[in-house]
């Protein structure tokens, strides 16, 4: 796994972070620095040369001490054609918007005990609830990014479990969840890279699953995960923790930040596996989803549609790596509501 890895406790220490008014000047996504083009630069240049008004979703983020990083995973059923990962990063004080509104839709139609997940919208409150929902979190300062890498290339962003590495040695790991836990790792690695300044420290917060499935593969994912913030990351970066959403306090908060990249997730997963389980060209970069379209679930509908949107500060974009003829493409996926954005 290569000489950089390092315990991100310990290998990332860095002087006191910049505070608000020290943020640097130079607002532009940090594109990956690499001796030669390589599918992870193809992908940061995706995110930096979208049309997205990334200016002032990066100047807030950078002006933070710490980021905070959600995310959630798609793809694992058997049928899937992609394993679709979605990350939401944004700051503490990204938050104040949403916390508020937040809190009105759990006092009011959602209520305190319901944990909001796409899976979960067969109830049909959360699904009434979830309208409402998907306002509150455009109201996140920060960025949302979600990943569908064809299964059929997935090699290309994953590594091989192995029982020794650089930073120690590994307990045994199934092929699949190391496979799983490797690709994260790149692609927070890149996200992270492309938002953050020197000095930040990072807050992550990962779906309760075969990552992290209990305390000794919680400690190895996270060893793992520094790895790859040492491969891609450069100049100091402050304290990385990671933790999951077992941590949520029982007021269901951490769970209700985690819930929009599950809900991304498992929208784009049903729609590129299930409703579009063929797409033949690369360059095909727009699914189009009109309003009530048959065959499609309600949710995915309501989830389209808030994907399909423009609103601010919550920016959203989806990235697809699509494997044809041993050939791998990546391109931005667009999900598009109306004829006229076609």
């Amino acid at each position: 796994m290569g000489p950089h890895a390092a315990d991100p406790d310990n290998g990332h220490m860095a002087p006191r972070p910049a505070g608000p008014d020290e943020c640097p000047g130079d607002i532009t996504w940090r594109r990956l620095d690499g001796p030669e083009p390589d599918l992870a630069t193809e992908i940061s240049n995706c995110i930096a040369e979208s049309d997205l008004p990334l200016d002032n979703c990066l100047q807030a983020l950078r002006q933070s001490l710490s980021l905070l990083m959600f995310s959630d995973y798609g793809g694992a059923h058997k049928g899937a054609r992609f394993d679709v990962m979605s990350f939401l990063v944004t700051t503490p004080e990204g938050l104040s918007r949403f916390s508020s509104g937040r809190d009105r839709l759990r006092q009011g139609q959602l209520g305190t005990e319901r944990r909001m997940s796409y899976k979960a919208l067969g109830d049909k409150v959360r699904l009434r609830a979830l309208p409402a929902y998907l306002e509150v979190a455009d109201q996140l300062t920060g960025l949302l990014v979600s990943f569908a890498v064809d299964k059929a290339g997935s090699y290309r962003l994953s590594e091989e479990y192995q029982a020794e590495t650089a930073f120690g040695p590994l307990s045994p790991w199934t092929p699949r969840a190391f496979r799983k836990l490797t690709t994260i790792g790149h692609l927070a690695a890149i996200v992270i890279e492309g938002l953050r300044r020197d000095g930040q420290n990072l807050i992550w917060i990962t779906d309760e699953d075969e990552i992290a499935a209990n305390l000794k593969k919680h400690t190895e994912a996270t060893k793992v995960l520094g790895h790859y913030f040492n491969l891609y990351c450069t100049g100091p970066m402050g304290h990385i923790r990671f933790g999951t959403t077992a941590s949520d306090s029982g007021d269901l908060y951490i769970e209700d930040l985690a819930a929009v990249p599950d809900l991304a997730a498992g929208c784009l997963n049903e729609l590129l596996t299930e409703i579009f389980p063929h797409p033949q060209s690369s360059s095909v970069s727009r699914l189009f989803i009109p309003p009530g379209a048959t065959g499609i679930p309600v949710k995915a509908g309501v989830v389209t549609e808030w994907l399909a949107g423009s609103a601010q500060p919550l920016l959203k974009v989806n990235v697809v790596v699509h494997e044809k003829a041993s050939l791998c493409s990546v391109r931005r996926l667009v999900v598009v509501t109306r004829l006229e954005d076609l």
